[in-house]
């Protein structure tokens, strides 16, 4: 074998490692590529899913937001009618004492006590109150039970009593108006 031959088969066996290294190397790098493929998809998928889920969870805290908010405009708006209207039945209550009708009034809040109380029940009610009634007797006694008007009644033996002044009257209907009106906004 010549000098010639050797050469040119060291090259032929250095082509023949070159191209085995090539195709070996090759093989490798697709598969390399393949895997990196797969975990982009896959950490695309999972990017895109925890988008997805974030975006719903924002939209939905979003929502609930907005539901509270309306919920609470809802709300102050009904309180303020509630204590729109309350502040009105407390104004028409308040001023009865200047009205036409308030010794109609008081000769009814006068006989409920003594139909309550009985007929020897002592009527307590302001000073000015006691000249708009028609019938005064003993058992009728001047004494400023409330600035708005109204009477206190008390039992012959002192065991029971009743209380007609307009606030207590007021406290006791306003509750019940707020409920009334609550029930009413709420439907």
């Amino acid at each position: 074998m010549t000098l010639e031959d050797i050469l040119k088969d060291i090259e032929l066996r250095g082509k023949q490692e070159l191209q085995d290294l090539t195709q070996y190397y090759g093989k490798r790098i697709s598969e390399i590529e393949a895997k990196q493929k797969l975990a982009s998809d896959a950490l695309r998928d999972r990017i895109s899913r925890s988008t997805e889920e974030e975006k719903r969870s924002i939209e939905k805290t979003i929502l609930s937001s907005a539901e509270m908010e309306s919920l609470k405009i809802h709300r102050t708006k009904e309180s303020s009618l509630i204590q729109e209207a309350v502040e009105r039945a407390e104004r028409y209550l308040k001023n009865q004492r200047k009205s036409k009708d308030y010794p109609v009034l008081l000769e009814q809040m006068i006989r409920v006590s003594r139909n309550t109380l009985g007929k020897n029940c002592t009527i307590y009610l302001g000073k000015d109150d006691i000249s708009l009634l028609k019938d005064k007797d003993a058992k009728v006694i001047a004494r400023e039970v409330d600035p708005y008007g109204g009477i206190k009644s008390v039992s012959e033996d002192g065991s029971k009593e009743l209380d007609l002044t307009f606030s207590t009257i007021l406290k006791e209907i306003r509750e019940k108006l707020i409920s009334k009106f609550s029930d009413h906004l709420g439907e």
